[in-house]
């Protein structure tokens, strides 16, 4: 089927028209420029010929094509029309950017992999997670082996803060990675309670000797 665009070698003396296959948003964009210049789009591609780098890629168009009906000389690879329309719309507007088919196909193969190694990792975190308790976080043992910690002496309130702003967004119900509301309640309980165990343990004189000594502690000694 003959779509408008002759091959190198094939030439007419006069313009036709071309149908240009290309992404709806370079359509899009283009028929706004040629509206707010008014002109018609065979204009700015013809202009955009003259000035558009050789070297600019081409991008492409997806399988959901769209066409432009242009007048444009005979002879001219479709792939030049579609970067001339590209260096057209960016020079009248400087933050627009289409990316060439190419790296937008690159970037669909990153984020299929991104997204396949974010699943893994949340099945590895499901795995590795804890079992919620059954009832309330009523001991500090539990609630200590919940943070991570080998014993209800060996942190500070600031530890316990700090764990627990690691933990919360993997397990908040709206937005973790293994989203547990039942885990993060849990885990709010287990906060709390250590809180008040380091107060108490401090205020009591309970913590005097059953705390290891710190590293700095050890290396004075």
């Amino acid at each position: 089927m003959d779509d408008g665009f002759d091959l190198p070698g094939r030439s007419a003396p006069a313009p036709r028209c071309h149908l240009l296959r290309c992404c709806p948003r370079l359509k899009a964009a283009v028929l706004r420029l040629a509206a707010a210049r008014g002109c018609d789009p065979s204009d700015i591609a013809g202009a955009a010929l003259l000035l558009a780098p050789a070297a600019l890629p081409d991008p492409g168009f997806p399988e959901a094509f769209e066409t432009l009906v242009l007048r444009l000389p005979a002879g001219l690879e479709e792939g030049a029309a579609r970067r001339a329309l590209a260096a057209a719309v960016a020079l009248a507007d400087p933050s627009w950017r289409l990316v060439p088919r190419a790296e937008l196909d690159r970037l669909e193969g990153a984020a299929e992999s991104l997204a396949y190694r974010n699943k893994a990792l949340t099945q590895a975190l499901e795995r590795v997670s804890f079992r919620p308790l059954d009832g309330q976080v009523t001991q500090v043992r539990d609630a200590a082996q919940l943070f991570g910690f080998v014993n209800e002496w060996c942190f500070d309130e600031d530890r316990v803060v700090k764990r627990f702003r690691e933990l919360a967004p993997v397990y908040h119900p709206d937005t973790g990675v293994v989203a547990c509301r039942e885990r993060m309640a849990q885990l709010i309980e287990a906060r709390n309670l250590l809180i008040r165990h380091v107060r108490t343990a401090y205020s009591s004189g309970a913590w005097v000797g059953r705390r290891p000594p710190s590293r700095e502690g050890s290396r004075e000694g």
